[in-house]
């Protein structure tokens, strides 16, 4: 058997078949004795240029080991599922070694990165309640104390 990179572009309006997607082409490969090493969901990009008026595709890359009549099928997959508007099947000499890829790697920082500023939101927007908050109970008691001397 044969080790494969395999990158295929969904159309964003059906980003939401992705996971589905994956497992059916995974369970594809395993069906036919071969082998899923690693898959990265890279999420929404955008193209180098527009293909079919899309400028943005949901892209999925897969290190897998197969042979040939699967990867025959999966192509086949591919080419009758009018999600999938563009795929890339290349042969490496050998089963994926390290981490995740770079692109991944990149996904990933960019993910936890909004992950932070979200966080540091949620948290700018706490302290800005709780100083309105404050304000708001500063001005009761002034209000309080001037009617408590308006009618002594």
């Amino acid at each position: 058997m044969r080790h494969y990179e395999v990158v295929f572009l969904v159309h964003p309006d059906q980003s939401d078949q992705v996971p589905g997607m994956i497992e059916r082409y995974g369970a594809l490969i395993e069906r036919g004795e071969g082998k899923v090493y690693r898959t990265e969901d890279w999420g929404r990009r955008q193209l180098a240029f527009t293909v079919s008026k899309i400028h943005k595709a949901h892209y999925v890359m897969m290190n897998i080991e197969c042979d040939q009549e699967t990867l025959s099928e999966l192509e086949s997959a591919f080419r009758f599922n009018d999600a999938v508007i563009r795929n890339m099947i290349i042969r490496r000499k050998g089963e994926p070694t390290g981490g995740n890829s770079k692109i991944y790697e990149e996904e990933l920082r960019e993910q936890e990165k909004d992950r932070e500023r979200d966080r540091r939101r949620e948290e700018e927007l706490a302290a800005r309640r709780a100083a309105a908050a404050e304000g708001d109970q500063a001005e009761s008691e002034e209000a309080a104390e001037s009617e408590e001397g308006g009618e002594a």
